[in-house]
């Protein structure tokens, strides 16, 4: 059950016609984009910034890129819904678990090196 109430196209006309182009490509409507659908000014910057972001990366890298993201950040939605547009993307389940071993790897480092503040000596020159 969500936290917070679902917009499912019942928010302003703007989100409701965004919503239902998502419907088309989805073959339904994820509540991630239902919980946003309140506004749809909000709605439309996300998916703007969602397309932006990794423009100069192939589909691939960037699905494995928000799936470890997703891992590190404990969110099963995002993890879940990236995992399966990455295998659409032609992402093997090896290269998947590969991204989230690189994720909890590093952040293991950060988490380390931040709970003994070194200093930072291997730079790029």
């Amino acid at each position: 059950m969500a936290g917070i109430k679902l917009y499912n196209k019942s928010g302003d006309h703007k989100a409701s016609e965004i919503q239902e182009n998502l419907e088309k490509n989805f073959g339904f409507l994820p509540e991630v984009f239902q919980a946003m659908g309140r506004s749809g000014n909000f709605l439309d910057s996300v998916l703007k910034m969602a397309d932006a972001a990794g423009k100069n990366l192939d589909p691939k890298t960037k699905e494995l890129i928000s799936i470890a993201v997703s891992a590190v950040n404990g969110c099963e939605y995002c993890l879940d819904a990236h995992r399966a547009m990455a295998l659409k993307a032609g992402v093997s389940e090896e290269e998947i678990s590969g991204a989230i071993e690189v994720a909890a790897m590093m952040s293991m480092f950060n988490n380390f090196n931040k709970g003994i503040s070194l200093n930072s000596d291997i730079k790029a020159k």
